[in-house]
């Protein structure tokens, strides 16, 4: 009996030859859709192309050939349409990635903070830098001094003739 190994969803199953690749992995609870919306495809003519994998045949002749649908969508290579594909040989099968949860239920995101409702939630302060929708910073911040001042970086001769323009009694005129 040929073996199938579903690679995304760590699977391997045996089944007998001549079976169905998309009533196969329907049967084992993998989604081979790559649609959102459950239930809109062609229902095994080949015309909706939404049941593309990647085939990788043991040996040739593990699957049957492709057939006329399945030259009219483009599928080249190692991509196939599930709905066309009858298992003769020893194969992996990697499916079309995201889509539905495979196997598992979603991971567990935690819900974003409220600071209206949750006084201890952290807020992201406002502060006057610069943002794409405020180019000069801020309106809420600007102005508030509560930007901090940038220093000039000064060369040994800027401070030499500073010091002497500040220095007492060296009034001109």
């Amino acid at each position: 009996m040929p073996k199938v190994a579903f690679v995304n969803e760590h699977r391997i199953v045996e089944v007998p030859a001549g079976k169905n690749l998309k009533s196969l992995a329907l049967e084992l609870g993998i989604n081979p859709h790559r649609e959102f919306f459950r239930g809109i495809n062609c229902g095994y003519w080949g015309l909706c192309g939404l049941c593309q994998v990647w085939i990788r045949e043991s040996a040739p002749g593990s699957v049957n050939p492709r057939n006329t649908r399945e030259r009219m969508a483009g599928t080249r290579g190692q991509r196939r349409l599930a709905c066309q594909v009858r298992i003769f040989g020893d194969v992996e099968i990697t499916t079309m990635a995201g889509g539905d949860a495979r196997l598992r239920s979603p991971r567990p995101i935690s819900p974003p903070p409220q600071p209206t409702i949750d006084p201890t939630a952290k807020r992201k302060p406002i502060d006057a830098a610069p943002t794409a929708e405020f180019v000069l910073g801020h309106p809420a911040a600007v102005g508030t001094g509560t930007r901090g001042t940038t220093e000039r970086a000064a060369s040994d001769d800027d401070t030499d003739a500073d010091a002497d323009a500040d220095a007492p009694g060296t009034e001109e005129g």
